[in-house]
């Protein structure tokens, strides 16, 4: 139908811009999610290889004790506080690829 209407009145150039403005956006949108899913994923195998080679080097029983402390020494009370978000731990050859907040 709108084949028909567009051969008695053709789409300016403005209704043709504003329509890939709308394109591009989800377009870049979907990139982006793309993106930060890539990133979780990078995330995810990047601390599995370490908690590896950690269990690799001090064995299964030094990660399982360590890990059990680490909540008891967490849960007491403390003030709330704004806290930096811990680095992800760097495994040789890889590096992290920062993300850029878009202009949109």
């Amino acid at each position: 139908m709108r084949s028909l209407a567009n051969l008695f009145s053709p789409p300016t150039p403005e209704k043709i811009a504003e329509k890939e403005l709308q394109d591009m956006r989800l377009t870049l949108f979907q990139a982006e999610r793309r993106l930060l899913e890539a990133q979780m994923q990078v995330d995810y195998y990047r601390n599995m290889i370490a908690f590896l080679e950690e269990v690799g080097t001090v064995g299964v029983e030094g990660v399982a004790d360590r890990r059990t402390t680490l909540p008891a020494a967490s849960s007491a009370p403390q003030a709330p506080t704004l806290q930096a978000p811990q680095p992800a731990r760097a495994t040789a050859g890889l590096a992290t690829i920062p993300i850029v907040p878009s202009a949109a």
